[in-house]
């Protein structure tokens, strides 16, 4: 306390003051549970116990392998008999133990506005099939924080209940159908016209595209000004040519052998899969600018790069901005990573290690894996020990979600 004052009186900067970029983060709290619903949940203490093993196993369960490649057994957690409920027509109060829209409505003083909801168990198990056991599943348990732990469960629960289910209109459908088209047209012609040309095509991944474009939408209605992306080479020029409106005519000068750069440069350039582009995209009628950084051959090499170029930019945001401007709000990070990569590349472990200290943080990086199952030579199923190539974003807490790429509708 005593060097604190006399540092003060000194006019010594601290470690933790904003010449470095610091912000105290927002801390986000949830409402807790009603008194009536902590009375139900006590009440239905086995429905309880079977409705968190949704939420904790149910990945185990979900349909998230197209190639159906991983070998799945029967997940004795999911079984309802296992906690004692053996009636599918038996009915239970569901407050405060599922989530729905119509017991997730908050009043002015965000209180849980209860409600005397009741289902059968039947109804239970195909709305928890339906949301943890989908085309989509959710790992968010691990997450030692009880806010995230019961934010997450409200979202997904409520989005995915009978009433609010999203219906997809013609105009969505068709953009979808647009983003895949045009990247597979791509892939189609580049094969054709250049077979020997090494383009590291995104076949049987084309539903990253839709993922994008909705990232980018949602990120533009948000606020968000910049979006940084780093990614390797797959995918890159459908990502360049379909999103970012790099010119295809550019693309082909330099299939052809010419050089991106002036020619009074002298310069030869680089390879067409490190190609990058800055492009100003109209989305949710804002202007978004969005960057894809050159990539090195190394891979991962780019992760800890593009994390400083977010923070610089963002920090350099925060000094024009309100005082209630924190690091992730103006500017985003996106990393794409393929599978083998991102559980072989030691750099990847030491970004996450310092995503969140103060002094390294851009605010949060939203990561795409796109798992194509093989590392060159080498097939998924012997590329790592851990059951899915996003498990080392669990050192960090993150929440992970594993999505089908067959199922494009569902990545939105």
């Amino acid at each position: 306390m005593l060097v604190s004052r006399a540092r003060a009186r000194l006019g010594v900067r601290h470690y933790h003051d904003h010449s470095f970029g610091y912000r105290s983060p927002r801390k986000f709290t949830v409402p807790d549970y009603t008194p009536e619903q902590l009375q139900n949940r006590a009440k239905n203490a086995a429905l309880l116990r079977y409705v968190d093993s949704f939420r904790m196993h149910g990945h185990r369960a979900a349909l998230i392998d197209p190639l159906n490649k991983m070998q799945r057994e029967d997940v004795a957690a999911l079984d309802p008999a296992r906690y004692g409920l053996l009636s599918l027509d038996e009915v239970y109060d569901i407050d405060g133990i599922v989530w729905y829209d119509g017991n997730l409505r908050l009043d002015s003083t965000s209180t849980p506005v209860s409600s005397k909801l009741k289902w059968t168990l039947g109804q239970i198990t195909d709305h928890l099939k339906d949301v943890y056991a989908g085309p989509i599943a959710y790992e968010f348990m691990h997450s030692p924080s009880k806010a995230e732990r019961l934010w997450f469960s409200h979202l997904v629960e409520s989005q995915n209940s009978p009433t609010r289910k999203q219906n997809y209109t013609s105009e969505i459908k068709k953009r979808i159908w647009e983003n895949l088209v045009v990247s597979e047209l791509l892939d189609t012609f580049l094969q054709e016209k250049f077979p020997n040309l090494k383009r590291y095509g995104l076949e049987g991944a084309e539903s990253m595209i839709p993922a994008l474009d909705t990232l980018f939408q949602t990120a533009s209605s948000a606020g968000v000004e910049h979006v940084m992306i780093g990614m390797p080479h797959r995918g890159r020029l459908n990502l360049l040519t379909g999103l970012l409106d790099f010119p295809p005519r550019a693309l082909l000068h330099k299939i052809k052998g010419n050089s991106e750069l002036p020619e009074w440069l002298g310069a030869t350039g680089d390879v067409i899969s490190h190609l990058a582009v800055t492009s100003s995209i109209q989305s949710k009628g804002r202007d978004l600018t969005v960057q894809l950084l050159q990539n090195p051959s190394h891979l991962e090499a780019i992760n800890p790069v593009v994390l400083g170029k977010t923070r610089g930019k963002q920090y350099s945001l925060i000094h024009t901005s309100d005082s209630s401007c924190m690091l992730g709000d103006k500017v985003i990070c996106v990393q794409l990573h393929g599978d083998a990569a991102f559980t072989g590349q030691g750099v990847v472990m030491e970004s996450l290690g310092l995503s969140n200290l103060p002094h390294f943080t851009s605010g949060g990086s939203i990561h795409i894996v796109v798992n194509n199952n093989v590392g060159y030579t080498t097939p998924g199923t012997i590329a790592r020990s851990s059951l899915y190539c996003s498990d080392i974003g669990k050192m960090i807490n993150a929440p992970v979600l594993h999505c089908n790429g067959d199922f494009p509708e569902g990545e939105r």
